[in-house]
């Protein structure tokens, strides 16, 4: 699926560079990092609330081309500068992480 359909006015995304042409395939939610490094497949969106450097780490350790942080409001500068220089999509929304799948799921974005 294309990352650029999960923003909509519940969602915005950080970091700066060109996602017309990036694609992420399924999703896996957890505020576990661990549970990510084991059971996340490469190319996944990875939601979850855990804001923090970690969260970026894990997705470069996974392959992970989105992080969807949800009940989300700031960011701080870091987090978006290591996903960009990793290009890792960094999306933000106040959405729980429940909400998040739900409403993937319902916009047809994952089966």
């Amino acid at each position: 699926m294309e990352i650029k359909k999960i923003l909509n006015e519940k969602y915005s995304l950080l970091t700066s560079f060109d996602i017309n042409n990036e694609h992420f395939n399924g999703i896996y939610q957890t505020d576990l990092l661990s549970a990510a490094i084991k059971s996340s497949k490469p190319d996944n969106a990875l939601i979850t609330l855990i804001n923090s450097l970690n969260t970026i780490a894990c997705a470069v350790m996974c392959d992970i081309k989105v992080v969807i942080l949800s009940e989300c409001e700031v960011v701080v500068p870091e987090i978006i500068k290591k996903a960009d220089e990793n290009d890792i999509v960094l999306i933000i929304t106040k959405l729980k992480s429940y909400e998040v799948v739900l409403d993937l799921y319902n916009r047809g974005l994952y089966e």
